[in-house]
């Protein structure tokens, strides 16, 4: 007979992916239009943001950080989670497999990944990824670079490796690795990543956002 535990579903798991927020080493493409400080600033805002934003009793936050010495300093920007994991050394790709690995470890899905730089990923599109992990295999959130802001997995596949990271292909690449899976996915509107000077359009109707993101070059 099955124990009452193995019966309860487990908690979806959301990563958040986060590197410390050091000058100089966020949001460098940004920082190239808008100097170093406010692409930090702007980091930062984002980030405690998203964080605050996904704050929800229907699922775990966990954080993947980088560097793996600099937990107190992320912690202390991003504010309490439910666990905290070290991002490992590689690419990306390495690093969400394992990031997704260790949550799988838990036990059954789903888990769902996200960026700390798209303010649109809200607790009620978290919500969205949910619903529609419920009939498919992954969800995506393509991002307008081609890459993505959001990837929701109901188990562990092989799908980071070969992927073009940084490029606009990263969504494509996905898809692909989706469909030799053969796996069922659906995806959610696109939406913004802060990345280049061009994305702070989508601060427009952000009140919240530094009051220099109205004006960039100013």
């Amino acid at each position: 007979m099955a124990s009452v535990a193995s019966e309860v579903p487990l908690t979806p798991r959301l990563i958040v992916f986060a590197k410390a927020p050091v000058l100089g080493q966020v949001k460098t493409r940004l920082a190239r239009g808008i100097g170093e400080a406010r692409a930090l600033e702007l980091y930062r805002w984002s980030g405690s943001t998203t964080m605050a934003q996904l704050r929800d009793e229907r699922w775990q936050r966990w954080v993947a950080f980088t560097p793996a010495d600099q937990r107190a300093v992320t912690e202390d920007w991003l504010g309490p989670a439910d666990r905290w994991i070290a991002q490992c050394d590689g690419d990306l790709g390495v690093r969400l497999s394992a990031a997704v690995a260790a949550a799988f470890a838990v036990g059954d899905g789903p888990v769902l990944l996200v960026g700390t730089d798209c303010v649109a990923v809200t607790a009620d599109r978290v919500a969205e990824a949910l619903r529609l992990l419920s009939t498919h295999d992954a969800v995506l959130g393509p991002a307008y670079d081609g890459g993505y802001y959001l990837l929701g997995l109901t188990r562990p596949r092989a799908i980071f490796d070969g992927v073009a990271w940084s490029t606009g292909t990263v969504a494509n690449d996905t898809r692909a690795h989706l469909r030799r899976a053969g796996a069922t996915w659906a995806e959610l509107p696109t939406e913004r990543d802060l990345d280049e000077t061009a994305d702070l359009v989508a601060l427009t109707d952000r009140p919240d956002a530094p009051a220099w993101t109205r004006s960039p070059r100013g």
